[in-house]
């Protein structure tokens, strides 16, 4: 069994056995045990929650589940994502209010950095998502790397990072969103929008492009996500 496997069995008996920030979770032999995987590649899958602050390992003593919530890394995030992990009102609430925050900061400050190069970044990828609507074709790929070339216009190459993790984290969710007729159009319509807003510098346009933007996307997210997923303690 891969690491992979094992992750995607140990998050959720962590989530569903209700285990608290700091409580003592089962030693490695009873987790190899129980999920009958060698003790190697257990070890492997609790490093890897380990480096991503998840678990804590302590020396003499156990393995303690550290609070996810506030302190695991965004990389965890991703890894949810990728493991096909549901999703919560709660959760997707926290992720648009998360990109909206990088997005309004690289919005701004690409209004005043973006350059010849950044421009024409935008607007390969605007002339490969016409073609790839018009084809009928998906553009979840196309609206991450859209959004992937605002944050680099701005400059700041922790947005970027930051960013990249949230749009790793949005794969499955995007292709989704994008299979519902008229979300594609009213995407390029708006992007184009944002596009001219930062190549004139004015970002009080921009912000409200990008508002109105972001405002569809969670209302939409909001109106799909199933309540059954909420996670244990979250409303």
């Amino acid at each position: 069994m891969e690491t992979q496997q094992v992750l995607a069995r140990i998050l959720p008996f962590i989530r569903e056995r209700g285990y608290q920030p700091g409580e003592r979770i089962p030693s490695e032999r009873e987790l190899a045990e129980r999920f009958q995987v060698s003790r190697g590649i257990l070890r492997e899958a609790l490093a890897t929650l380990e480096a991503m602050r998840v678990l804590e390992r302590r020396p003499q003593s156990g393995i303690y589940l550290k609070d996810i919530a506030t302190e695991a890394s965004l990389d965890m995030v991703v890894l949810e994502s990728d493991l096909g992990m549901p999703v919560s009102a709660a959760d997707v609430l926290d992720l648009n209010q998360f990109r909206s925050m990088l997005e309004i900061q690289a919005v701004t400050l690409a209004c005043q950095r973006r350059t010849e190069q950044d421009m024409e970044h935008l607007d390969l990828i605007l002339t490969a998502s016409r073609a790839r609507h018009a084809a009928g074709q998906s553009l979840s790929e196309q609206d991450a790397q859209f959004h992937m070339a605002l944050c680099a216009a701005s400059g700041n190459r922790l947005i970027q990072r930051a960013a990249n993790s949230f749009w790793l984290a949005s794969r499955a969710r995007r292709e989704q969103y994008f299979g519902e007729p008229g979300n594609a159009k009213r995407s390029i319509t708006q992007h184009t929008a944002l596009r001219n807003a930062i190549a004139q510098g004015d970002t009080g346009k921009a912000l409200d492009v990008l508002n109105q933007h972001l405002g569809n996307v969670e209302r939409y997210w909001m109106a799909h996500v199933q309540p059954a997923n909420a996670r244990p303690g979250q409303a």
